[in-house]
């Protein structure tokens, strides 16, 4: 078997660890986390490697999954000077790759915090999404000249790898951050129009003037006008106002 046959049976047999890896997981951070594990193994040829992944939504950064705390760390670390390789990986879609980070002349704010004491090998492998939403696969190691061209070619195919499961994964969490959405309104109105009926019914007033009365309440409280609905619910029902949808 020549070289070029060795490749595809190891991406192939790597194909295949992240398909077990995804249905066997419960949730997206339990199959990102198992995935770092994963890409920690695969790149410790030469060394300890440590990975993470960044996950960038609604313009803020967040490490979603990571094989030790230190990469984490070493990420926020990133996000509090908005400057650093992961980030660029993240806004520019081109993998991002250091073989002594101490040395470096770019992400000048990040390698003064981290010189002397930080990782000193980095790749930045970016996930490709869709919208406004941005990931990377980091992987740090305290050695410098730690990752080769092999170990680039892997960061880049695991992050190709996982890019459709993780797209598919945010859908499926933006819907249900919809749905809870649409849900708390439902509840916040049904609360809201149970209390200004029983106003209407103590006051003897239309439903225009029991709104108005709800809304003096919640601004002579300090409160928010579904908090003062449901005070008021509760003298008759301490346990709520239930919706259909609940």
């Amino acid at each position: 078997m020549d070289e070029a046959e060795m490749e595809v049976q190891d991406r192939k047999a790597m194909l295949a660890e992240l398909q077990d890896l995804l249905l066997d997981s419960p949730d997206l951070r339990a199959f990102l986390n198992q995935l770092t594990d994963l890409a920690a193994l695969r790149l410790s040829r030469t060394g300890t490697a440590f990975c993470s992944i960044t996950l960038r939504r609604h313009r803020r950064g967040v490490t979603f999954a990571f094989s030790d705390p230190e990469a984490a760390l070493w990420d926020e670390v990133q996000y509090g000077r908005d400057d650093g390789p992961c980030l660029e990986a993240m806004r520019t879609g081109r993998i991002v790759a250091t073989a002594d980070l101490w040395a470096e002349k770019r992400w000048r704010s990040y390698v003064d915090h981290v010189q002397g004491r930080g990782p000193r090998s980095l790749i930045a492998a970016p996930i490709s999404l869709e919208g406004d939403a941005a990931a990377a696969l980091n992987c740090y190691s305290a050695r410098p000249d730690a990752f080769g061209d092999q170990d680039l070619e892997l960061a880049s195919s695991l992050a190709a790898d996982v890019s459709s499961s993780v797209r598919i994964a945010l859908k499926i969490a933006a819907e249900s951050e919809l749905a809870a959405d649409l849900s708390a309104a439902l509840g916040s109105r049904t609360a809201i129009n149970l209390a200004a009926g029983i106003v209407m019914g103590q006051s003897q007033c239309s439903q225009e003037e029991a709104m108005a009365i709800l809304i003096q309440a919640s601004n002579h409280r300090n409160q928010k006008l579904r908090d003062v609905a449901l005070e008021i619910i509760a003298a008759y029902d301490p346990s709520g106002p239930k919706t259909r949808f609940e």
